[in-house]
């Protein structure tokens, strides 16, 4: 008889005679892409931005737990934008969580800029640590930045949608345990996008689902750690124009570009009565 993986834990809890509660709060995590930029002719005012082979992972920090790179941030705190784990690749508290969907968005774009970038005669701190690749930026008016990564012309974060089909995406439970899950244009991105830019129906309750589930264990058990890896398995090359800033007379050629990947995984959380 099938049985999910949701009715198996239930049954285990009931079993033991076990009060316990449900919760069906995700969990995210968010990891950086990296795009650099080849041959910038800025007589020409064009570049190519390439998303090399490369390894993004989720769920692999905890909030406060230890700093970790994103973008060009080598020391970056995570906080409850980035994760909503308290400890890397476990579940918060004594819970078990039966993992049933996913669904992944670009929140934001990080640029390293190292020519004079934003004409401003005196740039604040802020200014500063954006051009340095270490804040999130948008650019919608495409000032800065080529008109690929956030213009209007391509609608929410074109350089994203290029490269999804390219990106394998497994999970890992225990570092052996490994389960493909195909390519990660498959993860819509739960209403953060428009419906020429979505993968899928963008309401808030559209994920990648996994009806039969993964149980993703309480801290200590076995599978009790679990992160998602994704590969871009080969080069992704996109043509881009530079762009002339205000006031400007040279295009701008940044040297590379970050895309924070915000990874959600759905389901239920079961854990013993008594905690919140």
């Amino acid at each position: 008889m099938f049985k999910t993986q949701r009715e198996r834990l239930i049954e285990a809890y009931e079993s033991e005679e076990e009060d316990y509660v449900l919760s069906t709060m995700p969990y995210h995590s968010v990891a950086s892409l990296e795009l650099t930029v080849e041959n910038a002719d800025t007589t020409n005012g064009v570049c190519s931005l390439v998303a090399d082979v490369q390894d993004v992972s989720w769920f692999d920090f905890g909030r406060g737990r230890q700093n970790i790179t994103l973008g060009a941030d080598n020391n970056h705190k995570p906080n409850r934008a980035d994760t909503n784990l308290s400890k890397s690749k476990s579940t918060n508290g004594a819970s078990d969580f039966v993992v049933e969907g996913f669904g992944m968005h670009c929140r934001a774009a990080r640029a390293l800029i190292e020519s004079s970038g934003w004409p401003g005669q005196d740039p604040s701190a802020h200014e500063v640590a954006a051009q340095a690749g270490n804040l999130p930026v948008f650019d919608p008016a495409a000032l800065l930045l080529p008109p690929q990564v956030h213009s209007p012309f391509n609608l929410e974060q074109g350089l994203y949608g290029c490269i999804l089909p390219f990106i394998s995406i497994v999970v890992q439970f225990d570092e052996n345990t490994i389960k493909p899950l195909g390519t990660a244009d498959l993860f819509p991105q739960a209403g953060a996008a428009s419906y020429l830019r979505t993968s899928g129906e963008p309401t808030s309750d559209n994920r990648f689902r996994i009806d039969e589930g993964y149980i993703w264990r309480r801290d200590g058990q076995t599978d009790g750690e679990f992160h998602v890896q994704g590969r871009v398995e080969e080069p992704v090359v996109i043509w881009c124009n530079l762009v002339t800033p205000p006031g400007g007379e040279t295009p701008v050629a940044p040297c590379t570009i970050w895309l924070d990947l915000v990874m959600r995984v759905y389901g239920v959380e079961v854990e013993g009565l008594g905690q919140n």
